[in-house]
């Protein structure tokens, strides 16, 4: 079930024409007779915003289901993600509902806001929301519809072909890199309507110049001088300079299914059930922490069934199980299932916990590697501990039921975990990585890209009997069925191009 602030933003902009991927039959219908000719932009431009992260649909299921259980930030005996097992509806979720939902969004936008000198804010924002969208679904589908999406109203493009890979990037950076250029505080700009920031252009700014930084970033193996070349732009365009610059969404507790973080709400529907639940936080993320003796683990985990947070206490759900075998598994007690870990209900699993979208922790774990592969003259370890630091310290933003982490507890946990400065480059891409990994829990669309590029952290994948990756980490996930039956002919051009339409086949910039 979706959000239902969205169908009470959606009421207010009238019956907007659907401009998928995909045709769904509406080959004779030039024009739609409910669609507003012009639109509310204030209210669309905050629905593009809260669409950026999905809704419960598709996030349950790509996110979840998925990328979070194949990173091992969660393990289930339900999830097809950590068993790489095929679910024709989990799969293409996000691909279709990205298509009719955000990028509609931002493509009635950018075909209703004059480009002018005077919208040079507006247009630039909306730009970089739609950079953010495609970013998204091209690491996780590879090859898709780029420069004819969203054209299903404007010019009657109902089956748009699938772009290269490789060209999408090309096209993402020129758009960020427009976007952050025209950004100019003295002209008109969203105010109540821009749900991030209000309106603060100066942080747009930086927030486009980022997501240059991480998308400049995934070029590393593909094309290291490229990629080099647009780290370099990103951090003299200049970047997040501290938590208050994150990207964040927040949510509220109600009225009945208004505005809830739709990362949460399936999984309090579906998941959590008292502690009786099929999914928990993985043993390899549990054990990361615990082994680090890292601080974070009474605010990210608690055993639901008591209400103890206490990271001792603390146990994670070995991947690649069923229900039938995991009493096999050492960790399996007589307490069941139950005496595994849950995300933690008083804070990141609260119904209006914010979505982080995108961090300065990140930022920093971003700017370490570049300073470890010599594309930055910055130091590596001062990037390190600037990430730990801000990924402790921005969970705050899930409030004080449970203690924050201390100033002191940050110093004791970088003395007890030191950068490795000493270290060969390998074992520092890896601490580097680790990091990262842990401080995107719950965004494990981003986690799964990260690990697919550079490796790191070291995750022992599962070879559960009749996955199809013969035992190996998925490099993408499927496309939306539906693609196949609507968009034939460019759905075949595009997995001819790109390869066939499996888990294993890698995406252009994942390289060995």
């Amino acid at each position: 079930m979706k959000n239902n602030l969205i169908k009470y933003l959606s009421a207010g902009l009238g019956c907007i024409l659907v401009l998928t991927s995909c045709d769904n039959g509406f080959e004779d219908l030039n024009k739609n007779p409910n669609a507003y000719v012009t639109p509310d932009v204030n209210s669309v431009f905050s629905l593009s915003e809260v669409y950026m992260n999905g809704q419960d649909y598709e996030n349950h299921r790509a996110n979840l289901i998925y990328a979070s259980a194949m990173v091992q930030h969660l393990g289930s005996f339900a999830y097809s993600g950590d068993k790489y097992a095929y679910s024709t509806e989990w799969s293409g979720a996000f691909f279709g509902s990205t298509y009719s939902n955000g990028i509609k969004e931002t493509s009635q936008l950018l075909a209703t806001i004059p480009d002018t000198p005077e919208n040079a804010n507006k247009r630039s924002a909306v730009r970089i929301i739609k950079a953010y969208l495609f970013h998204r679904l091209t690491d996780l589908y590879g090859d898709v519809p780029y420069f004819d999406a969203g054209k299903g109203y404007t010019n009657v493009i109902l089956k748009p072909k699938y772009d290269k890979q490789q060209d999408i990037y090309n096209d993402l950076l020129k758009e960020l890199d427009e976007s952050a250029q025209a950004l100019d505080a003295s002209k008109p700009f969203f105010t109540s309507s821009d749900l991030f920031y209000s309106g603060d252009v100066a942080k747009w700014k930086k927030f486009s110049y980022s997501l240059m930084l991480r998308l400049g970033m995934r070029l590393s193996k593909v094309d290291p001088a490229k990629a080099q070349l647009w780290v370099g732009k990103a951090i003299a365009g200049g970047v997040f300079q501290s938590n208050a610059d994150n990207v964040i969404l927040n949510h509220a507790t109600g009225p009945d299914g208004v505005n809830r973080n739709p990362y949460t709400t399936p999984y309090l529907r579906e998941d959590l059930q008292e502690g009786n639940g099929s999914t928990k936080l993985g043993k390899t993320f549990i054990d990361q922490l615990q082994n680090t003796s890292d601080p974070r683990l009474r605010i990210y985990a608690r055993i639901e069934s008591t209400g103890d947070n206490t990271p001792a206490s603390q146990k994670g759900l070995p991947n690649g199980y069923t229900s039938g075998t995991i009493t096999t598994h050492p960790s399996w007690t007589a307490a069941g299932i139950k005496a595994y870990s849950d995300p933690n209900t008083l804070t990141i699993l609260r119904q209006d916990a914010p979505d982080i979208i995108m961090s300065y922790a990140e930022v920093q774990f971003l700017l370490a590697e570049a300073a470890v592969r010599g594309w930055d003259s910055g130091n590596a370890q001062t990037y390190y501990n600037n990430g730990v630091t801000a990924a402790m310290q921005m969970l705050t933003v899930y409030g004080n039921a449970v203690a924050p982490v201390s100033n002191v507890e940050v110093a004791a946990y970088l003395v007890a975990n030191p950068f490795m400065t000493l270290g060969t480059t390998a074992a520092k891409l890896n601490q580097i990585g680790t990091q990262k990994w842990i401080a995107l829990f719950f965004n494990g669309l981003e986690a799964f890209a990260e690990i697919r590029r550079t490796g790191y952290p070291i995750i022992t994948p599962v070879n559960f009997p009749g996955n199809l990756t013969g035992g190996t980490m998925p490099r993408r996930l499927i496309y939306d069925e539906t693609e196949r039956v609507n968009n034939t002919a460019n759905y075949n051009t595009a997995i001819t191009q790109q390869g066939t339409d499996e888990f294993t086949t890698r995406v252009w910039w994942d390289k060995p």
